[in-house]
C-alpha cells in the first residue's frame, strides 16, 4: 500500500500486540485498503504483519509527521511522547475510558483538545463530553467481511477467546466451568498479574487452551463447531455496544453470551432476543447446560449490518466533524 492523499494513514501508536485495538486496526484497514504506520527509530523499506493478514510499515517519528491524514487507530502511554509531532487536526481513535481517565492520562486529554476524536460506542462519546468536555463522533467498529473457510458443523459446546484480564472477568468462566461436564474452552492472551492473582488457586489451567494466531482462518476454525462464545467483559463507563469478540462470533454463526454488566437499558444487545445475558457463575453454568433453541442467532446477524456498511472514509468523518461545529452531530 502507499501512503494516501485523499483518505487516511492509518498509524498504530500502542505496544500491544494481540487484542481489541489490533482488530480494530486491522479490520479498518483491511476493509478501506488504508496504509498502516508504527513508529519506530528508522524508516523501514520492507513491510511487516500485524496479523490477520494485515500489512503495516515502521517510520520514524520524522517521516510520520509528514503524512497527510493521520488517523491514530490506539494509543498507549508508551507513544505520548511523539503526540507533539503529530499535527492538529488529525484523527484518533478512542476505545475505552481506560484510555483517558486518570492523572497519568493528563499529556493525552490535553492532545485531545486539537484532535478530531472518534469513538466506537455511545457510552464512550457521552463520557468524554461529560467528564471532559471533549466532543466526539460515534462511528460504528468496522467489520471486514473476511472470507469464509470453515463451516458450522456439531454446533455445540461453547468457546471464550477474549484476553485473559481484569475487565474479562476470566474467573467467572472457571468457577461456572468447575460445574460443567461441558466445560467452556479458554483461549486467549493471558495478562500474568490477572492470572496469578485471580486464577492461581483455580482450575484455570484445566480449561485453558492457550494464545491463537491472529488470523481470521483460526478463529473460524476455533469458533466452527462451537454453539455459544462467552464474553464477560465488563468495563467501568462502557458498554452497551459492540467488540470484534462479539461481531467475530456472530459473523461465524455462534450465540453470545454477555456480561450483564455490559448490557443496559441502551444496550443493543436483548437478553434472549439476541443474546444471552448473565451475571454471574451460577447463571452461566445453567445457560451452558441449558436447550437454547429459538431465533437469537438470526436476530443478532442484524447487528452485523451497520458495522458492514459504515463509512469510514475521510470526506465522511470530515463532513461529521463540520457538523459538530453547527451542534448538528450525525452519528453513523
Amino acid at each position: 500500500m502507499i501512503c494516501s492523499k485523499d483518505d487516511f494513514n492509518l498509524v498504530y501508536m500502542a505496544k500491544p500486540m494481540y487484542g481489541g485495538w489490533v482488530s480494530f486496526t486491522a479490520h479498518l484497514s483491511l476493509k478501506y485498503n488504508l496504509p498502516l504506520f508504527r513508529i519506530t527509530k528508522r524508516d523501514e523499506k520492507s513491510y511487516r504483519s500485524l496479523g490477520y493478514g494485515c500489512p503495516y510499515k515502521n517510520q520514524c517519528i520524522s517521516t510520520i509527521s509528514k503524512i497527510p491524514n493521520i488517523l491514530i487507530t490506539a494509543i498507549d502511554k508508551n507513544y505520548y511522547k511523539y503526540l507533539d509531532n503529530i499535527p492538529d487536526g488529525s484523527y484518533i481513535v478512542i476505545h475505552d475510558p481506560t484510555e483517558y481517565t486518570g492523572k497519568s492520562k493528563t499529556i493525552l486529554r490535553e492532545h485531545l483538545k486539537r484532535f478530531n476524536i472518534v469513538t466506537i460506542r455511545e457510552k464512550v462519546k457521552a463520557n468524554l463530553l461529560d467528564k471532559y468536555n471533549l466532543k466526539s463522533i460515534f462511528v460504528h467498529h468496522p467489520f471486514y467481511e473476511f472470507d469464509l473457510e470453515y463451516f458450522p458443523s456439531k454446533l455445540k459446546g461453547s468457546i471464550s477467546i477474549s484476553r485473559i484480564d481484569y475487565d474479562k472477568n476470566t474467573d467467572i468462566i472457571v468457577k461456572a466451568n468447575d460445574e460443567l461436564e461441558d466445560p467452556c474452552d479458554i483461549y486467549g492472551f493471558p495478562n500474568d498479574l490477572y492470572v496469578y492473582r485471580k486464577l492461581s488457586k483455580t482450575n484455570f489451567n484445566d480449561y485453558y487452551k492457550g494464545r491463537f494466531s491472529k488470523s481470521f482462518n483460526v478463529v473460524q476454525e476455533l469458533l466452527c463447531n462451537k454453539k455459544f462464545v462467552v464474553d464477560m467483559s465488563s468495563i467501568k463507563n462502557d458498554g452497551d455496544g459492540s467488540q470484534y469478540t462479539f461481531l467475530e462470533a456472530i459473523y461465524l454463526d455462534c450465540i453470545l453470551i454477555l456480561n450483564s454488566k455490559w448490557v443496559g437499558e441502551a444496550s443493543i444487545f436483548k437478553n434472549g432476543t439476541n443474546c444471552l445475558v448473565v451475571g454471574n457463575s451460577e447463571e452461566l453454568k445453567q445457560v451452558l447446560n441449558s436447550k437454547i433453541e429459538n431465533n437469537i442467532l438470526e436476530n443478532s446477524k442484524k447487528l452485523l449490518i451497520p458495522h458492514i456498511t459504515v463509512n469510514w472514509r475521510l470526506d465522511n468523518l470530515h463532513l461529521k466533524f463540520l457538523n459538530i461545529t453547527k451542534n448538528k452531530i450525525i452519528d453513523s
